[in-house]
């Protein structure tokens, strides 16, 4: 009877961890597809807010992928469970970017929004760490020998 109980709150336990996981996939992808907007839609508020000299087709092209990778987040954020894949590419792609931010950071001072950014990007990734999916154990099979 207990074996019983422990299945069923580890499950319980799982189910938030995957709609815990599904959330901030879902935010993420939401977060990149407006930020990937942002320079295809209003390249000079974009270009000042990140102090930058950026180079329009660079800036955009770099959007243009976001969004796909946002879009891709959101999809993966519908399923139950999300898999392995979305959350690494999440942890991934944050990841890289703050890494690339905190690379640019300093050169650029306080004037810059990206310190804001870089902030997200670090929560998305460490949130993304934390709820990464962890491989269940088989159930164990009791053999007869006859």
């Amino acid at each position: 009877m207990a074996s019983r109980r422990a299945v069923r709150l580890r499950a319980q336990l799982r189910g938030g961890r995957d709609r815990w996981r599904r959330w901030v996939l879902l935010t993420q992808g939401v977060y990149y597809v407006l930020t990937g907007l942002w320079p295809l839609v209003h390249f000079d508020s974009f270009a000042r807010f990140v102090a930058l000299n950026v180079i329009p087709f660079q800036a955009q092209a770099f959007a243009a992928v976001i969004i796909v990778i946002g879009a891709s987040l959101i999809e993966a954020a519908r399923r139950e469970p999300p898999g392995p894949y979305p959350t690494m590419l999440g942890t991934a792609v944050a990841g890289a970017i703050a890494i690339v931010s905190l690379f640019w950071l300093p050169r650029m001072g306080v004037a810059s929004g990206l310190w804001i950014d870089f902030a997200i990007e670090v929560a998305f990734a460490a949130a993304l760490v934390l709820l990464y999916p962890r491989a269940q154990p088989e159930p164990s099979r009791k053999t007869r020998r006859r």
